[in-house]
């Protein structure tokens, strides 16, 4: 039998949970905002529908029976079950989500690291990520905002400047120490790759004219994230795209790993969503990233021009 059709009203086990709870007929009224005879009477009308007493009443004090902790057990965690829930719709109404698509490495290696920052400016903003391991390309489908890379003219025409496309080549610095530079390796170098992706090792050295040691070992990830995260580990050389690793390399926690840099004609946007609502909120938050990279971008200028 359903919980509605085994009691004959719902205001007799809200009027019980109050009365449990507080341990008073009168402060249960004063709670609930009725009178103390109507508290009375709902009570009543539970116990006789169950045939069983709930309280012994001496006078102005209450006392639960065997029967009625057992209920007032169950009935308080519940009550307690329902409200947080409640509290928690009330407050995801007043929450607002920013659907974000960008890369993997981008989220680990540059946001995170600043997500306290973010959340100082945007209290009440949630973020839901939908992560690329690769290449960020490709339509923003159910986002609200995206990092993607343009060229040529399009980069001129289009808005929400992120960063331009920077390669270098990076170790952390005990690794380098140990291994010596891309060009005066001491030991053999292990160069971390990027599976499937447009620009590796082979396209670093052609546009820079360098020639990779004739002797190597290679590690290889699908994942950008995890490439420089190798790379922080001290397991090789990794192939640095400065608007992921600003961060890292202001740090110190990388460092170029020769005295070449690879500028192409891409750059970086963040693109709002045209088949999205447009949201004040939206706007806000691009605009924050936008100020965040270009802060990174003056230091970063500063040392690779």
């Amino acid at each position: 039998m359903s919980l509605r059709h085994s009691l004959s009203s719902a205001s007799g086990i809200f009027a019980f949970e109050a009365a449990a709870r507080l341990g008073s007929f009168t402060r249960a009224a004063r709670e609930l905002n009725i009178t103390q005879p109507a508290v009375s009477h709902a009570i009543g009308a539970l116990e006789r529908h169950l045939g069983q007493r709930l309280f012994v009443r001496a006078g102005p004090k209450i006392e639960l029976t065997e029967c009625g902790q057992r209920l007032a057990h169950v009935t308080m965690r519940a009550f307690l079950s329902i409200e947080d829930v409640l509290s928690k719709l009330e407050e995801d109404q007043r929450r607002e989500v920013v659907i974000l698509s960008i890369s993997s490495g981008m989220a680990t290696h540059w946001l995170m690291p600043r997500y306290s920052l973010f959340k100082q400016s945007f209290p009440d903003v949630d973020l839901q990520f939908q992560l690329i391991p690769g290449r960020v390309e490709g339509p923003l489908a159910g986002c609200d905002l995206g990092l993607r890379v343009t060229s040529g003219a399009e980069s001129k025409r289009q808005s929400g400047w992120f960063a331009p496309e920077r390669v270098i080549a990076v170790g952390a610095p005990e690794y380098l120490r140990q291994y010596g530079s891309l060009l005066a390796p001491r030991q053999t170098h292990t160069l971390i790759n990027l599976s499937n992706h447009w620009f590796g090792w082979s396209d670093f050295a052609h546009a820079t004219g360098l020639h990779l040691p004739a002797v190597h070992e290679r590690l290889t990830f699908s994942d950008y994230s995890v490439v420089l995260q190798v790379a922080l580990g001290g397991q090789g050389l990794a192939l640095a795209w400065t608007s992921v690793a600003a961060k890292l390399i202001l740090e110190g926690l990388l460092v170029a790993a020769s005295g070449k840099i690879v500028r192409t004609d891409r750059n970086y946007h963040f693109m709002l969503n045209p088949q999205r609502p447009d949201r004040q909120n939206v706007r806000d938050v691009c605009d924050w990233l936008v100020a965040e990279m270009r802060k990174d971008e003056d230091e970063l200028k500063l040392r690779f021009g």
